[in-house]
């Protein structure tokens, strides 16, 4: 009796939110005024209703989740939402403990309000998501930047070792990109970048990857993709570009591409790859340009 006493004083004089529930059937028995305000009833609102239908959570019912021989004193901890008249939605971390109650056991639900705690971490996490995809994003083409082709081609060298499906890569970049910028101004170089990169991206597949290396310079990354398909991609988007015109301040610029293509097939590491497509590409140039090489035909 004395411990039903003392559960019962910490119970009324809480200051957060307190409910027995019935640890057979998971319905209230009893609840505090903080409980009543917050809930926006009076006892008889919520005495015998079920503790789960308070919440818009759709968890597994609580008296088949929390019987006394599953649950000690104080180790279970969740967070529940709860929907007001006004359609404010609150989070509550609740603390469930058996306690004796009226000779027998009952459930304790201390239901502490966390929606502003709960609401700042939320901001937090999508401010922190959003700096870390711009960290991986080339803020001019929008498309994957250095940082995030390294993380992507290590990603395929990993599942290469456990799979050993092949992967190949394309460097490209522009064919006298200086005069670009000379004759028509920076502002239309960087116009040429953007509609470039568009065009790249929308010529890919779903798991392929294009991305800035750097300057006027690409870097695609094509998963489960051998260097016959590859070397297929590279001249078509070598011609795509050959045919377009980019039509910047009423004018018509016309350029071409030049492109380097190398095979990952675990007999080098993954910067190996990368050099091996910047020395086709770079043999392509010294051909004569607006042309595609595959490393192992140098």
């Amino acid at each position: 009796m004395k411990n039903q006493k003392n559960y019962e004083s910490i119970f009324q004089n809480a200051i957060d939110a307190n409910i027995i529930i019935d640890s057979e059937t998971g319905r209230i028995k009893e609840a505090n005024k903080i409980a009543l305000h917050i809930f926006q009833t009076h006892k008889s609102g919520l005495i015998g209703k079920k503790f789960n239908d308070l919440f818009l959570d759709d968890d597994d019912d609580i008296s088949r989740k929390q019987l006394p021989d599953q649950i000690s004193f104080h180790d279970n901890i969740e967070i529940r939402r709860y929907e007001k008249k006004d359609g404010e939605i609150l989070s509550f971390e609740i603390l469930l403990s058996i306690i004796p109650w009226n000779g027998s056991t009952a459930l304790y639900a201390s239901m502490r309000n966390v929606t502003e705690h709960r609401a700042a971490e939320e901001k937090l996490e999508k401010a922190y998501l959003k700096m870390e995809k711009l960290s991986l994003t080339d803020p001019l083409t929008k498309l994957a930047n250095r940082r995030a082709l390294i993380g992507s081609i290590k990603y395929e060298k990993n599942r290469f070792g456990r799979n050993r499906e092949h992967f190949s890569m394309i460097l490209c970049d522009i064919d006298d990109y200086k005069k670009i910028n000379d004759t028509y101004g920076h502002d239309a170089g960087d116009f040429i970048l953007k509609e470039l990169s568009e065009l790249m991206r929308k010529s890919l597949r779903k798991q392929d990857i294009v991305g800035r290396w750097g300057g006027d310079e690409f870097l695609f990354l094509l998963p489960q993709t051998k260097i016959e398909g590859a070397k297929l991609l590279a001249e078509k988007l070598r011609i795509k570009i050959y045919k377009k015109k980019f039509l910047f301040s009423k004018k018509t610029i016309k350029l071409t591409m030049t492109f380097g293509v190398s095979h990952y097939t675990g007999t080098c590491n993954y910067e190996s790859c990368i050099t091996n497509a910047d020395k086709a590409l770079y043999q392509a140039k010294e051909l004569g340009k607006n042309q595609v090489m595959v490393y192992n035909e140098l």
